[in-house]
């Protein structure tokens, strides 16, 4: 399911059955000869103003908050397994994935109170996260 104003670049590749909400950006790739298409893997769930551009790729049943923003400058906290993924590195299989921030480096950013974004991997889906998604395609 695609909603509406989302933006799907060439060569980007997307699953079946992946929900794509309202003004989800997913990037392609044309240039640089080499560069990885973003890919989004089966039974995907993009919430409404995900961005994912410079060849991410989100595993089969990841789903994405609101706003979650992903590229190879933002970097990935699993809360769950208590690691931070590699900048660029994929969403894994199941995760539930929301917008995060950190703090900046350095002592000025940290007097003046920076953060900077990241996304946190909150948990894995269950049944109970099922339902809730499994509630919104029936409501749709």
């Amino acid at each position: 399911m695609v909603d509406s104003h989302a933006l799907i670049g060439s060569c980007a590749q997307v699953g079946r059955k992946v929900h794509v909400s309202a003004a989800v950006q997913i990037g392609g790739v044309l240039e640089p000869i080499g560069a990885s298409p973003v890919i989004i893997e089966d039974n995907a769930f993009l919430s409404a103003g995900v961005v994912i551009v410079e060849g991410i790729v989100v595993k089969k049943g990841a789903v994405l908050a609101p706003g979650v923003t992903l590229s190879k400058s933002v970097p990935v906290y699993d809360c769950v397994n208590e690691v931070m993924r590699e900048k660029g590195a994929e969403i894994p299989e199941n995760a539930i994935v929301v917008p995060g921030t950190r703090p900046v480096k350095g002592e000025w950013a940290k007097a003046q109170g920076l953060n900077m974004a990241c996304a946190l991997i909150v948990k894995y889906r269950d049944e109970q996260s099922d339902a809730a998604l499994e509630l919104e395609s029936i409501l749709r």
